[in-house]
């Protein structure tokens, strides 16, 4: 029987020393099954004591009004902090507790987007070992280079926060040459990403925009190849790489050049995690909500109300 010593040692180095399972298993020569039988037993014996401190207050007034206008999707809606910056912490704190949650009951394949606002879902994870949850992309990666906000860093960074596996996608988020994109999908070692994807029962992912996209020089150079004849004025957001309208409408259905998996797919996705910090993206926001481009929808008080004005509720 392994002694109280060791499961303080090695619950130290997971919680602590954040060292991944397989550093954690080299060091005492033990396999990853049992350092997650011995992170368990650690918890269980009181080695190891974890608090859940109090998730952010929601506003269960506004979640009435948006549950009755808006059908398809569960809004989560944060009251606002004392400063933006502590907001956005509350909703990120608040979005990552709803994804294990959600994970804690059974095996789960999660697809991940990229972006600032998943490293800070990401980031704000915090849980015992689930390491029967896999991680993966299910389009290309946005080629924003030397950023742990990229899509392949955060598949491998939600990995390692539980203790999970990993796929990633190492092709381009758009293709333009269509006979390439569909080529590209046999290939043994994005099939096998894909494939994987395409069994995903959740997925987390943010809502972007037409400048964050631009902001990447490949993306800008080539923008009227990537949506041709698609006006700029008429994206109001950016979601699973596609433009959208106020209204939800995907503008390009006919000329997609995403890498990946195609959005009729990724719309049965059963649980589709939301979360938006920004509360400059009343119109995106309002456009995902329409159209129930998501299933559950994390988001603050005061973006709440700039939803509801824009959409003729007040």
């Amino acid at each position: 029987m392994v002694t109280t010593n060791v499961l303080a040692q090695i619950a130290e180095d997971y919680y602590l020393n954040k060292k991944s399972f397989g550093q954690i298993a080299e060091k005492y020569d033990l396999s990853r099954y049992l350092i997650n039988k011995y992170l368990n037993e650690a918890v269980k014996t009181g080695v190891v004591k974890i608090e859940i401190t109090a998730l952010a207050s929601r506003n269960p007034q506004l979640e009435q009004v948006f549950k009755e206008e808006f059908l398809q999707t569960n809004c989560y809606i944060i009251q606002d902090s004392t400063t933006s910056t502590a907001t956005e912490e509350s909703l990120s704190k608040y979005a990552a507790n709803l994804l294990v949650k959600h994970l804690l009951d059974n095996d789960h394949i999660v697809g991940a987007a990229w972006g600032d606002t998943m490293l800070s879902l990401v980031e704000s994870i915090s849980t015992a070992p689930l390491d029967q949850i896999k991680f993966t992309q299910f389009i290309g990666d946005n080629m924003k280079y030397n950023s742990m906000a990229g899509a392949m860093p955060i598949v491998e960074k939600a990995a390692k926060k539980v203790a999970g596996e990993f796929l990633t996608l190492p092709a381009p988020l758009y293709l333009a040459n269509d006979d390439l994109r569909q080529n590209l999908t046999q290939e043994p070692s994005l099939a096998n990403t894909l494939n994987m994807a395409a069994k995903m029962d959740t997925l987390i992912t943010g809502i972007g925009t037409l400048a964050s996209l631009q902001s990447i020089p490949i993306w800008h150079d080539h923008m009227d190849q990537l949506f041709p004849n698609l006006a700029s004025k008429q994206i109001a957001g950016m979601i699973y790489g596609r433009p959208f309208d106020s209204q939800g409408r995907i503008l390009n259905p006919n000329q997609d050049k995403v890498f990946g998996l195609s959005l009729d797919h990724i719309l049965q996705v059963p649980k589709r995690i939301c979360l938006v910090r920004s509360k400059s993206k009343s119109q995106a926001t309002l456009g995902v909500l329409r159209a129930g481009l998501v299933t559950d929808l994390i988001f603050s008080e005061s973006l709440a109300y700039r939803i509801l004005n824009e959409n003729d509720y007040i």
